[in-house]
């Protein structure tokens, strides 16, 4: 795999993650090995196109798309920042 193509990959993680809402994710409140796995996910995916397709037309907040090798531990992690999100 090509640096180019890892650091594109990366970015669509982060890029995924803020568009699911996640923009001031803590790492620290996901475990260091669920991080890893998410990013390596995102390291062994064949639809980089569809993805910068996705997050271009797509609203912020949108569900991820099935196709997304992390959709699950995306809507995991949205759950876990509601769950502990301070009360107003």
């Amino acid at each position: 795999m090509r640096i180019d193509t890892i650091d594109e990959r990366l970015a669509l993680f982060r890029h995924m993650a803020g568009h699911m809402g996640l923009h001031e994710l803590d790492p620290a409140a996901i475990p260091l090995g669920e991080l890893r796995a998410g990013a390596q996910r995102c390291l062994g995916c064949r639809t980089g196109e569809a993805c910068r397709d996705f997050l271009a037309r797509e609203p912020e907040n949108a569900p991820p798309p099935e196709f997304c090798r992390n959709a699950d531990t995306f809507r995991r992690w949205v759950e876990a920042a509601i769950e502990g999100a301070p009360s107003r």
